[in-house]
């Protein structure tokens, strides 16, 4: 066996993986496309993952799987593949005296997008560290999310997080053979893949399968479905039959995969309404078998008995999170004159289906009032009404965990905020917005934590490559030993949250420290807000 391959043996066969090396001269070990599950194809399409079969001889794993089939409209082309239930393995060592612990990342994109390859989510950084980096491709759109009402149809939703959960059982089995800690296992995720850890984290199909987790600018508090969505989307694809269950499903599951990514049949008020993405994690019947989402997810936190109160907890959000919105703002005048109409379209999707509308012109005339004093909705305040998104979208939801969960959790819930605001290197927001734009946007704090493909090598005396360096310490110090202190942000000490409602963060920007949460006040007065619209806020 050359230097730069070797073969691994885990339950279901070999893997052949290779040596590589990260931008800053790190060597580690790199596993890609191992399957965890069937390919969901024919039959299986739209169903639960199935376990993976057993394969003969070595598989090799030296390139780069195939993300889930998907739209990209950057190229305004379909990408990806159909069969890809599987996942990436990268470790520092494969040999020390003790197993290392690992990492597990979801990948975010809406569930509609987004893909668990390193060349979007590279481990240069991890990998400067003794850890396992775990990332999972998962079913997206329609393929990881339609749902049927018919049981016999075997469809009830929630196909993509169930791929998840098959992801994890099969790793749980594996660790070992990675050199890789069962016992000590942090299932970690970004915006999509936040939400679906913060899912995950509640139900009952994942207690044991890991230990800790992070959530980076995501949570899912109640679930979303557009109305009559798989008959109108079926209808979008070209289907002149009836609402009926069966005969919609027969026909979407005759489509090649390209054309179930054609997912353009939002309407512009829809969009104006904040609509973007259309398949979501949605409620199951209680009698499926594997079903993930069973009631309300805002309801499931506050069961007393959930193991979700034992699992130790780091979230948190950017300072400007829907700054990466700012063109959709500021380039279209069209846009106010629809919210002057319709100030309830700046509201979130949770409120617009389940207020009525004179209670949502009124909750969303107080938020603008908040935010913008008397002052006329005008693209010139485009800025404040970003943030009135943020805080409705981001900043209020995460809030409301957070008072749900500290009345119950046993162990410590770390709050951070991240406000380092680099020119040259929150890559998302410059591409997304452009140069000229300042502020720390949604996905900015992955330009810290994963090489990406705008990244580049930076100077290691540089503030950009210390930030890098503090959010591993800080990762790594969490996944390690449940406590994300470590030396360098000393003489800080970030300190878990308290249950008596003060809300206290570490402060991620050119300097570190312990703060209060500067969105708690407005949050405070949505709080008021929602009790009047009869919206619950605990």
């Amino acid at each position: 066996m050359g230097e730069h391959q070797l073969i691994i043996s885990t339950t279901h066969g070999l893997v052949r993986g290779q040596l590589r090396e990260t931008v800053y001269g790190d060597k580690f070990y790199c596993f890609d496309g191992i399957p965890y599950a069937k390919p969901p194809l024919g039959e299986l399409r739209f169903k639960s993952p199935q376990p993976a079969e057993h394969w003969v001889g070595v598989r090799d794993c030296t390139e780069v799987a195939p993300k889930c089939i998907q739209y990209n409209r950057y190229t305004d082309r379909v990408e990806g593949s159909e069969d890809c239930l599987f996942l990436n393995i990268y470790a520092k060592k494969l040999e020390t005296e003790n197993p290392l612990p690992v990492m597990v990342y979801i990948h975010g994109g809406g569930f509609a997008t987004g893909t668990a390859s390193r060349r979007n989510w590279g481990p240069d950084y991890f990998m400067m560290k003794d850890v396992i980096l775990v990332t999972i491709g998962y079913r997206l759109g329609p393929l990881g999310f339609l749902k049927f009402s018919d049981p016999n149809l075997q469809v009830p939703g929630n196909a993509g997080l169930k791929d998840i959960v098959m992801a994890l059982k099969w790793l749980k089995q594996n660790y070992v053979n990675f050199n890789g800690d069962p016992n000590n296992v942090t299932l970690f995720g970004h915006s999509a893949g936040s939400c679906a850890t913060h899912v995950l984290i509640s139900t009952p199909h994942c207690e044991g399968l890991f230990h800790k987790a992070i959530l980076l600018s995501g949570l899912i508090m109640h679930t979303e479905e557009l109305p009559n969505l798989r008959f109108r989307y079926a209808k979008h694809l070209g289907y002149e039959g009836v609402d009926d269950d069966e005969q919609i499903f027969n026909y979407l599951n005759s489509l090649e995969a390209e054309k179930l990514c054609d997912l353009k049949f939002l309407t512009q008020e829809e969009k104006y309404q904040g609509f973007s993405y259309i398949f979501y994690p949605s409620l199951e019947s209680t009698n499926s078998p594997d079903a993930i989402i069973t009631k309300d997810p805002f309801d499931t936190f506050a069961e007393i008995d959930n193991w979700s109160h034992e699992t130790p907890l780091m979230l948190g959000c950017t300072s400007f999170e829907s700054l990466l919105r700012y063109n959709f703002f500021t380039t279209d005048p069209v846009i106010y004159d629809k919210f002057k109409i319709h100030p309830e379209y700046l509201l979130s999707s949770e409120i617009l289906l389940k207020c009525d509308l004179e209670t949502k012109q009124k909750l969303a005339n107080k938020l603008i009032k908040l935010h913008l004093g008397e002052r006329e909705l005008q693209m010139e305040d485009a800025l404040d009404i970003i943030h009135l998104v943020s805080y409705d979208t981001f900043y209020h939801p995460t809030h409301r965990y957070l008072n749900t969960r500290l009345k119950r959790a046993k162990v410590p819930t770390y709050l951070y905020r991240f406000d380092f605001d680099s020119p040259d290197f929150n890559l998302y927001r410059i591409k997304q917005c452009g140069r000229g734009v300042r502020g720390v946007a949604h996905v900015d704090d992955l330009s810290y934590i994963f090489y990406m493909p705008e990244s580049y090598k930076l100077p290691r005396d540089s503030e950009e490559f210390h930030t890098i360096e503090l959010m591993m310490d800080l990762f790594i110090a969490f996944a390690t030993k449940s406590n994300p202190n470590v030396d360098c942000i000393k003489p800080t000490v970030w300190e878990p949250l308290a249950a008596n409602g003060v809300r206290k963060c570490l402060n991620i920007s050119n300097e570190i420290s312990f703060i209060d949460w500067p969105e708690l006040e407005k949050c405070k007065e949505l709080d008021k807000y929602f009790e009047e619209a009869g919206l619950r806020i605990v």
